[in-house]
């Protein structure tokens, strides 16, 4: 099992680009919005929200812009994992009594594990 990325939360991207890329180092790879219905099926979050890259060959940090509380916790935030085999894992995870979801993007399908207090974990498949 790898890591892929941390998601979190800030509240402005001139914010996210002062720390990701001033104080860390990483450049910003990517910059996209995450569409109203696909916020609202993965995270209950009925609206669109910016969702910035930043990495090296290391580490990656997918930040999602927007607004909320300081300290408060937030639907976006997950951890992204890749394994070897994701549907054997997933249904590992059903049978475990964890809720999976299975969310279509076009052609492709992403997939959410809630643990057993609510936290999610994306679940990639490991490149070859």
């Amino acid at each position: 099992m790898r890591l892929n990325h941390v998601a979190l939360v800030c509240s402005s991207e001139q914010r996210a680009d002062d720390f990701y890329e001033g104080l860390l180092g990483l450049r910003k790879i990517k910059s996209s919005v995450l569409g109203k219905d696909l916020a609202e099926q993965i995270f209950e979050i009925p609206r669109e929200c910016p969702i910035l890259l930043y990495g090296n060959d290391n580490f990656a940090v997918e930040v999602f812009v927007a607004n909320r509380a300081p300290g408060s916790a937030s639907p976006f935030v997950h951890l992204c994992m890749e394994v070897r085999n994701r549907e054997e894992f997933l249904g590992k995870c059903e049978a475990m009594g964890l809720t999976v979801k299975r969310v279509p993007k076009g052609d492709f399908l992403l997939t959410f594990v809630q643990d057993y207090d609510g936290n999610l974990f994306e679940i990639k498949e490991l490149a070859a």
